[in-house]
């Protein structure tokens, strides 16, 4: 422990103090806290023994169902239909729970408020199954989702959840068993790989955008089936461009544009699609 403690630890200082130089003051604190966090977790967390899965064959994922005639982030009924008559079988969604301890489906109550035409609040479960988006699309609660993938048996979806990932896991675990090689779990630290990986999905991948772990973090995570960061991130960390161990996806990028993006950066194995 004291050996793998060191090695840790004069790796995060030194790759600190090489990148720190024309960094503000605010993104100095950003970059350490970063560097703790990263440091902290590759030093404690329990490495599964499962064996990674193999590549999903899918390259292009429906990012919050995918976008409806413009509109991203619905997670509506209407965008997992439509994707997937157009070939998808992999979807993001977003989950959220409600204030009497629903799961749904919904970027985030601001934003669902906007949709609804109502003041920004978190909404009741009744209150959610029965109040009309503006935009006319039904919005999903969990339930509807599980009698969905019943019916779509070669449909994947991709979790992202802004509460605590560990009670979302536990409501999966609870109430979803029956269809838990349909899900994907997106972690958000590798504290988080265990509970995820006792769930027996599909696969669980890293996604880099709540913890932003350093370059030199992600390249020494262990454990997990892929590597999702954000297309800007990746481009501008050539030290990211040279991961092979496992696949990496970059998000968002619109529908036309995201064929160009596979033909620009090979290393890149598949692109959440808005």
């Amino acid at each position: 422990m004291t050996k793998r403690f060191d090695w840790y630890l004069i790796a995060a200082l030194v790759l600190f103090l090489v990148d720190v130089g024309g960094l503000t003051a605010w993104e100095v604190r950003a970059r350490i806290k970063a560097d703790t966090s990263a440091y902290f977790d590759l030093l404690n967390y329990n490495q599964p023994q499962a064996v990674p899965s193999a590549p999903i064959p899918g390259r292009f994922i429906a990012h919050a169902g995918g976008a409806l005639n413009g509109l991203p982030y619905t997670n509506s009924l209407q965008a997992l239909d439509q994707h997937y008559a157009a070939g998808f079988r992999l979807f993001e969604l977003d989950f959220e729970w409600t204030s009497d301890g629903h799961l749904v489906l919904v970027h985030d109550w601001s934003l669902s408020s906007h949709q609804f035409g109502v003041p920004e609040h978190v909404f009741s479960y009744n209150e959610f199954i029965h109040a009309h988006p503006l935009d006319g699309y039904h919005q999903l609660a969990f339930e509807e989702l599980h009698t969905w993938l019943l019916a779509h048996l070669d449909a994947s979806i991709v979790t992202d959840t802004k509460g605590s990932n560990q009670r979302f896991v536990s409501y999966l675990t609870a109430n979803a068993a029956d269809i838990n090689s349909q899900f994907i779990l997106q972690i958000y630290r590798l504290s988080e790989l265990q509970a995820a990986r006792n769930f027996h999905p599909r696969a669980v991948w890293l996604t880099q955008y709540k913890v932003l772990y350093p370059v030199w973090a992600l390249v020494r995570a262990r454990g997990i089936d892929a590597l999702v960061v954000p297309l800007d991130l990746y481009t501008r960390e050539p030290s990211l461009q040279s991961v092979r161990a496992i696949p990496l996806y970059v998000h968002a990028v619109r529908a036309q544009a995201a064929p160009d993006v596979l033909l620009q950066w090979p290393n890149i194995y598949g692109v959440y699609v808005d």
